[in-house]
């Protein structure tokens, strides 16, 4: 059904199309779920949330945080038992709204749920942690996911914005330099670190100023 165009759009890409089939989708489980309250034989639409979730991603992505925030919290509510795909996502929708508190508690939990295998949404978590003012809380995190993905730029600019913000400076330049020039030179730039990274504004701060220390950023 509209569902799953919608789950094939997505991999193409086609994020406005993909919303609208999974709009669709919704809007005939709503209508299911009025007809099938007080019937007795009417096959019940239970996945709701799971429309919700894939519409609040696609949503998220695709430059609507306000709209996206909407459908993961109704996904969570529905759920009504933890989902640690659904915290994520929601967590990451709460980040991008400025909710910061929110987003902290909804990581945690789902960290609490997958202890066992660090996820690249670790990172988001450390910083969430670092926009809150829980520097080491932040620190014990990025350790753990630059230990996973020692390599991965964001990774490495990441933890050489927490290291210049524990007062490290040297290490965080040193940190910083082990990413390839090209891709060094997007975190001197506002756009990527916006649009692209979308990092809490504490942490924009300080990569600015790692980059700037560097050399790849002028003092303005």
């Amino acid at each position: 059904g509209w569902s799953n165009l919608g789950n094939t759009l997505v991999a193409q890409g086609q994020l406005g199309e993909a919303d609208e089939n999974y709009s669709k989708a919704i809007s005939l489980c709503e209508e299911n779920l009025k007809q099938a309250e007080g019937s007795f034989g009417v096959k019940r639409c239970d996945d709701l949330y799971l429309l919700l979730l894939n519409r609040g991603s696609v949503r998220l992505n695709n430059g609507m945080p306000k709209e996206a925030l909407m459908d993961l919290q109704k996904s969570d509510g529905l759920r009504a038992r933890p989902d640690a795909v659904i915290l994520q996502n929601l967590a990451r929708a709460q980040e991008i709204n400025s909710y910061f508190s929110q987003s902290d508690r909804s990581y945690t939990t789902a960290i609490s749920m997958t202890a066992n295998e660090v996820n690249p949404f670790w990172l988001r978590s450390s910083l969430v942690k670092y926009q809150l003012g829980d520097v080491n809380g932040a620190m014990d995190l990025m350790r753990r996911v630059e230990n996973r993905f020692p390599e991965a730029p964001e990774v490495r600019a990441a933890y050489a914005a927490l290291l210049w913000a524990k007062g490290d400076e040297d290490a965080a330049r040193k940190k910083f330099l082990e990413i390839p020039d090209r891709q060094r030179a997007k975190y001197a730039e506002d756009g990527f670190l916006d649009k692209v990274v979308s990092w809490p504004p504490l942490a924009k701060e300080a990569i600015g100023q790692v980059a700037k220390a560097v050399g790849d950023k002028s003092e303005s």
